[in-house]
């Protein structure tokens, strides 16, 4: 009978111990933000898939559903999808969808965050979908890649939205 109460608790704090190892939506959402600014900041990724004249960065796992309109594009990952607009005859510095975003916004703002380097301007945005979702944006000039998510790998799903919107050419 000992064995069998030491077992329960072990067990119990082993579960109590995992629960605490996951991060929180602020952690995440933080996190997720600095790896936005950072991918932001550097170079961009080389480019490994073509749609049309488009060429742009896919992180592993992703795959490019066909669209008949050649400013929108849906990329998936599982059951992740992405929304991948982009604009050819805005600049890289251009604040347009920054501005369209601001005028138009009806949801919760959780967090955002608008980034600038000497000639390029991009923002990353967190927004209250409802009560388990999130939508995320991010953006680089003429580029905008935006879904709809849980509250579980913000963090990652930011970063390779900037990687993927930043990478983008034409």
């Amino acid at each position: 009978m000992r064995k069998y109460g030491l077992f329960i608790l072990t067990t119990l704090l082993v579960l109590i111990f995992l629960a605490g190892c996951g991060k929180s939506l602020e952690d995440q959402i933080e996190t997720g933000i600095a790896n936005v600014e950072t991918a932001f900041k550097e170079e961009p990724l080389e480019p490994n898939n073509e749609i049309g004249s488009v060429k742009v960065f896919l992180p592993e796992g992703y795959i490019i559903e066909v669209s008949e309109d050649e400013s929108n594009y849906l990329l998936k990952k599982g059951d992740q999808q992405l929304i991948l607009f982009v604009n050819p005859n805005e600049q890289i510095n251009s604040q347009l969808l920054y501005d369209l975003y601001k005028e138009n916004q009806a949801k919760e703002i959780v967090k955002e965050k608008t980034i600038q380097t000497e000639n390029r301007f991009g923002f990353a945005a967190i927004l209250k979908n409802d009560e388990n979702s999130y939508e995320l944006i991010v953006n680089s000039g003429g580029v905008k890649v935006s879904t709809l998510t849980g509250d579980k790998n913000i963090d990652q799903t930011l970063k390779e939205m900037m990687q993927i919107a930043h990478s983008v050419s034409f």
